[in-house]
């Protein structure tokens, strides 16, 4: 990677020496595999433990019922965050089972607090997942933007 074309601030900001820093995480599993675990930039942060979407995600998309999801940290108001997931589902799923249903694959500080069922997830151009889009949509809809 040289460097973003004509964007020499920008460039010299995700270098960090000689080093090209993505913002991706990626943690060692027990095998010495790496394992990619989402960006530094969609992160969530549960009473102080990061958490990565991807795996409340993964999680979530084991219900039988969900063809998709994906997991943002929503504002409340300034002092107060949680954990959303946005899920693509044939009928709305009662938050109750939801709930239990992330329970039992997530620790207690993993499991979302709010459930939002939703017609599709917004993807770019490139299929990537749009979790700010999500995240963005919801502030502004409940006043928090």
């Amino acid at each position: 990677m040289l460097g973003y074309l004509d964007q020499p601030a920008e460039t010299a900001a995700k270098f960090d020496g000689d080093w090209f820093q993505t913002g991706d995480i990626g943690v060692r599993t027990p095998d010495g595999a790496i394992a990619y675990a989402g960006r530094n930039d969609d992160m969530m942060n549960a009473g102080g433990t990061r958490v990565s979407p991807i795996e409340v995600e993964d999680a979530l998309t084991h219900h039988p019922d969900i063809h998709e999801a994906a997991a943002c940290e929503v504002r409340l108001r300034t002092d107060l965050s949680l954990i959303a997931v946005f899920y693509v589902a044939d009928n709305l799923i009662d938050e109750d089972q939801l709930t239990a249903f992330a329970a039992t694959r997530l620790a207690g500080y993993k499991v979302p607090r709010i459930f939002v069922r939703v017609a599709d997830l917004p993807r770019g151009t490139n299929n990537k997942l749009l979790r700010h889009v999500l995240r963005q949509n919801w502030e502004a809809t409940h006043g928090q933007a």
